[in-house]
């Protein structure tokens, strides 16, 4: 390959001597995973590739980084810094499963999630947006699960059904009350359900 084919913008010279053309490389078949190309390609623009990917000796297929590929098309990109392995293909699905799962399985500790974020003069790149901040912030001045629990004790089975109070025109409130007088203590959800739309609720 010649340094032509790279975008040092793109790949960091750290990275440079593991960039390979991208039109050799195989999405695998069978990815699971739908990532969101356009938060990646976002973080390609911003960052670049900071890490490289994970691909098949001999088939060239992806095995990590299938998104970050496929992002990297789009923009344009010749080439992407990879790491090569040489697996079979039993070896290959097990690769690509836990890169994926190992991410589904993690958590987030809020508090420090939300100061990292507020740390940052502007959330560009880090695929947040201010709308998912002040959902966060707002989350987190909600009453804690394990605070409740400690006032008020665990609760039981019965008690984790939802509770909604909203305000209903006469009519409609009239309508909902003969169908729920129609039910007589019957619990059956199809019932009510078919009473409701029977009451035109």
């Amino acid at each position: 390959m010649t340094t032509e084919t790279i975008d040092p913008t793109n790949i960091p010279s750290t990275l440079r001597k593991l960039a390979v053309p991208i039109d050799g490389l195989q999405h695998y078949a069978k990815n699971a995973r739908k990532g969101d190309l356009s938060v990646i390609m976002e973080s390609l623009e911003v960052h670049g590739q900071y890490r490289p990917v994970v691909v098949r000796t001999g088939t060239n297929e992806i095995l990590a980084g299938n998104h970050t590929v496929m992002a990297a098309r789009e923009l344009g990109w010749t080439s992407v810094a990879v790491t090569f392995v040489d697996v079979d293909d039993d070896e290959a699905a097990r690769i690509v499963l836990i890169d994926n799962r190992a991410n589904d399985l993690g958590k987030y500790d809020n508090d420090a999630l939300a100061e990292l974020l507020q740390s940052l003069p502007e959330l560009e790149g880090t695929g947040y947006t201010q709308d998912d901040l002040d959902d966060l912030l707002a989350h987190m001045e909600g009453d804690d699960l394990d605070d409740l629990e400690d006032e008020y004790g665990e609760p039981e089975e019965e008690d984790l059904w939802p509770t909604f109070s909203i305000k209903l025109p006469e009519d409609l409130n009239r309508r909902l009350r003969d169908a729920l007088d129609a039910m007589q203590g019957d619990t059956d959800p199809a019932r009510l359900e078919q009473l409701l739309n029977k009451a035109g609720v």
